[in-house]
């Protein structure tokens, strides 16, 4: 059974809210790569663009097309912490369960 817009919308907002975290986290690491925050900014962009795409009531392909998105740069973020030399344990963390929620959410929709 496919999911509901507002359920969609919701699960949106949780994984907005997971970006964020990461994001806040980085903001209060000094030694976050730069290629990480990059990533970041570009979760916290799709995001609201996938929020937006959502509220208007797009097709679910568009939907889907915007968590892939959003996948493909949650995985570079995973990557930019590992590779980035040392990565705060908390940062780690929180860019995981970012990756983490919209891998839920891409599980979902499908």
């Amino acid at each position: 059974m496919p999911m509901q817009m507002n359920q969609i919308r919701d699960r949106f907002s949780q994984v907005e809210q997971c970006i964020d975290a990461a994001a806040q986290m980085c903001e209060m690491s000094p030694d976050v790569p730069d290629r990480l925050r990059t990533c970041l900014s570009e979760l916290e962009q799709e995001a609201d663009h996938a929020i937006q795409v959502a509220e208007q009531g797009q097709g679910e392909d568009q939907i889907r097309q915007c968590v892939s998105k959003l996948e493909k740069i949650g995985d570079r973020a995973m990557q930019s912490c590992a590779q980035g030399g040392y990565v705060d344990a908390q940062v780690q963390n929180a860019v995981r369960q970012a990756r983490k929620a919209i891998s839920s959410l891409k599980q979902q929709l499908h």
